[in-house]
């Protein structure tokens, strides 16, 4: 703690700026006004226990009362995360207030035009969609505000196709829109929901193979209201999905990862080569012989030449990523 004199001077100081006088500062702090009188005059220190009852009184902080100066970095700091909350809670009231608003006079206006209530529904589904994005409902939720935002705008879309399957009068894309739309919040949100818990080295590998899943569920679902061969479907979504499946195992393991990156890529090309095979298998043959090469005749060996070159030049990377990690592991190894 500084001198007597200082700490005396800082505390008349900071007793000023409050408008307190001297009995003031004595009775909020329930000692005497001769004491103050000691502190201020630099005749002794108050006791210890009164430290953070007069920072309390006087607004001040501990290392700002124990050095006897204003702490500006402090200071600054608290006022900008007072502003923060102000903004904040500004960001949060005024939307809220407004979509209130705006429900409540659709209300209205949808009563007293049609007399009854039909596309108020839409409309208030609708806000509510747009409420969980903008401000969000993750200003109730202390923590896991991620997953908080996630479950909430998810349903809030969900609801809004619903609505508007039910006002159209046709269910039949529902459910294949909510799938779809669940498909794309798998492959984005639940690597990051996993990132920090005991399943992030596997977070790809699990939002890929739930991402299979759901197609396959789609699929199942159109079925319903369309004919196809269903079978033969899953089973090319099935071949597409393995690729980013076992490329996703790969890179769970713990190597070098020029030994990932080649891997990928030689197994990226191989089956980037073999879909036509494998379509053809499931589908019956096309009219066209999408492998045959003749580099003098692009004209009807576009594909065969291009998917050649493709499947050349991913094996050549391939080779050369697994020659620069092999490089490596041999100079790990010599130091």
């Amino acid at each position: 703690m500084t001198d007597k004199k200082t700490f005396g001077t800082f505390i008349k100081i900071k007793r000023t700026e409050k408008n307190y006088s001297q009995k003031d500062l004595a009775e909020k702090l329930y000692v005497t006004e001769s004491a103050v009188s000691k502190w201020e005059r630099g005749v002794s220190y108050p006791d210890i226990t009164l430290i953070s009852d007069i920072c309390r009184v006087l607004d001040i902080s501990e290392h700002e009362l124990i050095t006897a100066s204003n702490d500006i970095e402090s200071r600054k700091i608290e006022n900008e995360a007072r502003k923060f909350r102000v903004i904040r809670g500004t960001w949060f009231w005024v939307p809220t207030v407004l979509y209130a608003v705006t429900i409540l006079v659709c209300f209205i206006c949808n009563l007293a035009v049609n007399r009854t209530l039909s596309w108020f529904f839409v409309v208030l589904s609708s806000l509510i969609c747009a409420y969980t994005f903008i401000p969000t409902i993750t200003s109730f939720f202390e923590s896991k505000k991620l997953l908080a935002f996630t479950v909430s705008t998810y349903l809030s879309i969900s609801l809004l196709l619903f609505t508007c399957a039910v006002y159209t009068n046709d269910l039949s894309w529902f459910l294949t829109a909510c799938i779809g739309i669940l498909m794309g919040y798998v492959l984005i949100f639940v690597p990051v929901l996993l990132s920090k818990t005991n399943c992030s080295r596997y977070k790809f590998i699990i939002s890929f193979a739930v991402t299979f899943v759901l197609t396959v569920l789609m699929m199942v679902n159109i079925r319903i209201w369309q004919p196809f061969i269903l079978g033969n479907a899953i089973l090319m979504a099935a071949y597409g999905f393995s690729l980013v499946i076992v490329c996703a195992v790969i890179c769970a393991f713990r190597f070098s990862a020029f030994f990932k990156a080649g891997s990928c890529t030689v197994i990226s090309g191989i089956m980037f080569y073999s879909t036509n095979y494998v379509a053809t298998a499931l589908f019956g043959p096309s009219s066209v012989n999408s492998y045959r090469v003749d580099f003098y005749n692009w004209e009807q060996c576009l594909n065969g030449n291009i998917q050649l070159i493709m499947l050349i030049s991913l094996l050549f990377i391939s080779v050369v990523l697994f020659a620069i990690g092999f490089s490596r592991v041999r100079k790990n190894k010599n130091r």
